[in-house]
């Protein structure tokens, strides 16, 4: 399977941010075998800190706020931040195998 992306947010934010994220996501068309997973935890308050992990590796991790364009700007970081570690872990497995 390629290109997996959970959702495990618990609340209409989180679901809300892991759309806007998903459609960032498939722009980028990146076909990798590693699931990655959109998590949301609540904290104190109202808030809820939502983390994007790559097996476990935490890419982005931020308190979110019930701002839209806060919500696509953030989806856009990780999107990027993403993109940028599978292209350096796909560098790293070629020069390992150049060895």
């Amino acid at each position: 399977m390629i290109g997996i992306v959970a959702n495990d947010t618990k609340t209409k934010l989180g679901n809300d941010y892991y759309d806007m994220f998903y459609a960032q996501y498939s722009k980028l068309k990146i076909h990798t075998s590693k699931i990655v997973t959109v998590q949301e935890e609540l904290t104190f308050g109202r808030t809820t800190k939502i983390t994007i992990l790559v097996d476990s590796d935490i890419i982005e991790e931020f308190i979110s706020r019930p701002d839209e364009d806060f919500l696509k700007y953030m989806a856009e970081s990780a999107s990027s931040k993403l993109f940028k570690y599978f292209k350096d872990l796909e560098k790293q497995n070629k020069i390992i195998t150049q060895y």
